[in-house]
């Protein structure tokens, strides 16, 4: 992976870390804003049941007294009390106006103001056994005065209509002590309190939604600025590379020069030197290898690597058989069993010279870290319109800790470096960025002390022989 693809990698995790914290707090603000106001709309709403009721309780005692007294006068006699008792319902003061109306016209007693009810209201007065005795209001309240009393604070919700039981209590003048005289149910339906709180939480929502819209390009600034000198770093830092590979060529093309003439005659270096000489070799060709390296990577970065590749219809199976015969030799020395299995007719569009490179890196490796007597398989095939190539050798194995690290630049686990002193730790990255540039990608699986297998994915196109008869599957 580039270092400008992790850097937008990172640039993507930096804003969805500040959006995250920024949605966050907006997220909680508002579920304590819209939790707070609920409950202080709904306190507002009991308090106005509450002193309803209160306003009714004034004249529950009057009310017990006149409804007494109609109920004697109308009582039969012949009606069993029981059904009495529960059918009763006063018909000739339907309204607590009617029923109070010689206290007030006599002014013996003034009706509360309270008692004129707004539409969807509803008081009903009870006495001490919980008997309904009037009704007033628009409202039908249909279940029974003892749910509310098992409710928390007299309160019950059904139906959309909230009710709350207010115990009323008479203290006698003469023995000073209370009695429980009746009760008072106060109603109301709760569709006011419900539109209020539906544009509550729809303003919270749209609210919401613009202040998620202005973090979110909050973020991406911040994101941006915050990243914006780390971005030019990894430009100079890229310049230089590509600048110092390029100047470094000059220098090591002579070193190589000379020690090439060197070896050439072998007679004109002291028997003393000899080993000396052998070593300035090794090291100039290691330091070629990487400054090549540090030159491809440089070039990779940049936005014209699509454009500097000469991508022609290529055969895999053709370009694997080349780089495992390359390789062979050195296989043979280990007696390692290098085989393949290469299915034919398989072609990719790409760099020649870069996918054997990609392929001569992974089976070199497979090889290096494979020990004596080992075994590396190679193989092609096809699985829709996808070509994918298998490195798998029976070597030292990766350690899963270390298998997100291995495609990263200059990194080597501590085994491969007691197995292998040279190398640069620039294959696998380098392999990666030229299998990404053709359109695939690269997967290891692996196990210590079992082996790796490195799956290479590329997408296939057509059977074609030439460069203008090519076309994707």
């Amino acid at each position: 992976m580039s270092n400008f693809k992790q850097l937008r990698t990172v640039r993507w995790r930096l804003m969805r870390f500040y959006l995250g914290i920024m949605v966050a707090t907006l997220g909680i603000s508002f579920l304590v804003v819209e939790r707070w106001v609920t409950y202080d709309l709904n306190q507002q709403f009991n308090d106005y049941l509450l002193q309803l009721a209160e306003a009714a309780s004034q004249t529950l005692e009057i009310v017990k007294h006149e409804s007494n007294e109609h109920e004697e006068g109308e009582y039969d006699e012949d009606q069993p009390p029981e059904e009495h008792y529960q059918s009763y319902y006063p018909k000739t003061y339907p309204k607590l106006a009617d029923l109070m109306a010689g206290y007030d016209r006599h002014g013996t007693i003034a009706v509360p103001k309270h008692h004129l009810l707004y539409y969807a209201q509803g008081v009903e007065w009870f006495d001490e056994k919980q008997k309904l005795i009037i009704r007033e209001g628009d409202l039908d309240v249909t279940w029974s005065l003892s749910d509310n009393l098992e409710r928390s604070g007299n309160i019950l919700e059904r139906n959309k209509i909230r009710s709350l039981v207010l115990p009323v209590f008479y203290t006698s003048s003469r023995s000073e002590t209370e009695r429980l005289s009746g009760y008072i149910r106060a109603s109301h339906i709760t569709g006011v309190l419900d539109i209020q709180l539906e544009r509550l939480r729809w303003g919270l929502i749209i609210g919401g939604v613009v202040a998620v819209s202005l973090t979110t390009w909050g973020a991406i600034w911040l994101t941006n600025k915050s990243l914006q000198p780390i971005a030019q770093s990894f430009e100079r830092l890229k310049q230089f590379t590509a600048d110092a590979s390029h100047e470094l060529r000059s220098p090591l093309t002579a070193i190589k020069s000379s020690i090439s003439v060197l070896q050439s005659h072998p007679e004109r270096i002291d028997p003393v030197d000899k080993n000396k000489v052998d070593a300035i070799a090794d090291a100039s060709y290691r330091m070629t290898h990487l400054v090549e390296d540090l030159l491809l990577l440089a070039r990779l970065d940049g936005s014209v690597a699509l454009m500097s590749l000469e991508k022609i219809p290529l055969p895999l199976d053709e370009i694997l058989e080349d780089t495992i015969e390359f390789v062979r030799s050195e296989a043979e020395k280990k007696d390692i069993d290098l085989n393949s299995n290469l299915d034919s007719d398989i072609w990719v569009l790409g760099d020649g010279q870069q996918l054997q490179r990609v392929f001569s890196n992974l089976i070199d490796n497979a090889v290096q870290y494979t020990p004596k007597e080992g075994k590396v398989t190679v193989t092609l095939f096809a699985d829709n319109e996808t070509a994918i190539i298998a490195v798998e050798d029976t070597g030292i194995g990766i350690a899963p800790e270390e298998l997100p690290h291995i495609f990263e630049r200059l990194w080597r686990s501590d085994r491969a470096r007691i197995e292998r002193r040279e190398g640069t730790g620039l294959g696998m990255a380098i392999a990666q960025t030229l299998i990404q540039v053709h359109g695939g990608k690269i997967e290891v699986t692996s196990k210590i002390g079992v082996g790796s297998c490195f799956w290479v994915k590329l997408p296939m196109i057509k059977n074609s022989s030439s460069p203008e008869g090519y076309s994707t599957v």
